[in-house]
């Protein structure tokens, strides 16, 4: 890691690469799919021809809801038009139902809703697809309740992994909108993490908690993924099901040791897979910082921005500079492990082209990671302005369209006190796939 030979501290970036050989067959799935069966996930999904009848036979009516004009049904949906207009619930029931064929033998799988309370419809192996195709039908006929209590539905599949450890352990959360205890949700991902079970996220539509889910997909090194039309579920299902079959190292950490005084970590961005700032483990008497980074697929290393405080250049260094190490990396998965040393070279020096775009990259999900904690919280101004310089980031990297967006949502944010929904959720997911073509 190049640092210049200043007497004072200083920022030092450095780029780290984990990638593993392709591997053999495919490892069994130990999966748990977590599916809200909330009341807005039964809500038919009409056509605008469909809806213009509502209309004009009075089933629907406009209402403002905070001053913003929204349309409601009145009555419920006649029967010719929920035949042919399936709700968000549907589209899970067939995306399980697609998936069965594709089920090893070997493979584990639960099924558990996500209402009101957690209830575990089936558990079984890849051998019993009758019984899980009867639990996914169960799915619409169970009572939706007022709330979805997705934490308990977490601690549920949790417990039904843990039944089984071989394979790779994964859960997947597939929701349309809010959750009680968001922060029981994180913690749940944490202890996922610490077990070596990635949970995948599945956000659809224009309402959901994304910062919940992508937060909670990032600590346990899973997938978060954007649906925004129901009849994309079942793509994305299976697309979640394939990757699993991809693994070829589960539940990779990197642990940071032998980090002298004066040193200190200030950032981790995971620029791919997905573009994302990362939180860690540290302990702070043994200087050691963990990272759980989920499993690592065929072809698709894990690459790391590192932002670090360096201490000063060493007094009277040597004519080529100093070098000196700033931490120990260890990778790990199960008995397989290799380590490498970080080391800091004090000369001078012109940033290197891909460290300046990394670096630029980070900046920007951080600003729109702080945009999102503020507008939990009711700061709309400061959301704003934390867009506006997210805007400014992706001006500098050439992505004008994520720049325009951002500068929308800032707009509205000022003017309203609100997102667009959608166009929000899509900003969050787009800024992620900037990381996806980076090998």
């Amino acid at each position: 890691m190049p640092l210049h030979p200043s007497t004072g501290v200083q920022v030092g970036y450095a780029i780290v690469t984990i990638a593993a050989d392709a591997g053999g067959a495919a490892m069994p799935v130990n999966w748990a799919v977590v599916a809200d069966a909330s009341r807005s996930m039964r809500i038919p999904i009409v056509s605008e021809a469909q809806f213009r009848d509502l209309v004009r036979a009075g089933g629907a009516e406009e209402v403002l809801v905070d001053g913003v004009p929204v349309w409601q049904l009145t009555t419920s949906v006649p029967e010719a038009i929920r035949a042919s207009a399936p709700s968000a619930l549907d589209h899970t029931v067939r995306a399980l139902h697609s998936i069965v064929e594709r089920l090893d033998r070997a493979d584990q799988i639960a099924l558990i809703a996500s209402t009101e309370q957690a209830l575990l419809l089936v558990a079984t192996n890849g051998a019993e697809r009758a019984s899980l195709l009867a639990g996914a039908s169960r799915l619409a006929s169970l009572d939706p309740g007022e709330t979805t209590d997705l934490a308990a539905s977490m601690r549920l599949a949790l417990a039904q992994i843990g039944q089984h450890r071989n394979g790779v352990s994964r859960m997947m959360l597939l929701t349309d909108g809010f959750t009680r205890d968001g922060e029981a949700c994180v913690t749940l991902a944490r202890e996922a993490a610490a077990r070596g079970i990635s949970v995948s996220t599945l956000g659809l539509g224009g309402e959901f908690q994304d910062e919940l889910l992508t937060r909670i997909a990032d600590l346990s090194g899973g997938r978060a993924v954007y649906v925004r039309q129901a009849d994309a579920i079942p793509a994305a299902v299976a697309a979640e099901l394939e990757a699993a079959r991809q693994v070829v190292a589960r539940s990779l950490q990197l642990t940071l040791t032998h980090i002298p005084q004066g040193t200190v970590l200030r950032y981790v961005t995971r620029l791919s897979p997905s573009l994302a700032p990362l939180e860690w483990e540290e302990d702070p008497t043994q200087r050691r910082i963990l990272l759980h980074l989920g499993d690592l697929e065929r072809g698709k290393p894990v690459r790391l921005l590192f932002e670090f405080v360096a201490p000063p250049a060493p007094l009277r260094p040597p004519v080529e500079g100093a070098r000196v190490r700033l931490a120990t990396l260890t990778a790990q998965s199960g008995s397989a492990h290799v380590a490498t040393n970080l080391v800091a070279q004090y000369a001078r020096h012109t940033p290197l082209p891909a460290i300046l775009d990394a670096a630029g990259r980070a900046s920007a999900v951080r600003l729109q990671r702080r945009a999102a904690a503020a507008m939990t919280v009711g700061d709309h101004a400061g959301a704003a302005q934390l867009l506006h310089a997210a805007a400014r980031r992706f001006v500098d990297l050439g992505e004008t369209e994520l720049a325009e967006a951002c500068q929308h949502e800032a707009a509205l944010l000022a003017t309203t006190g609100q997102d667009s929904g959608a166009g929000a959720r899509a900003l969050t997911y787009a800024t992620r796939r900037l990381g996806e073509y980076e090998t």
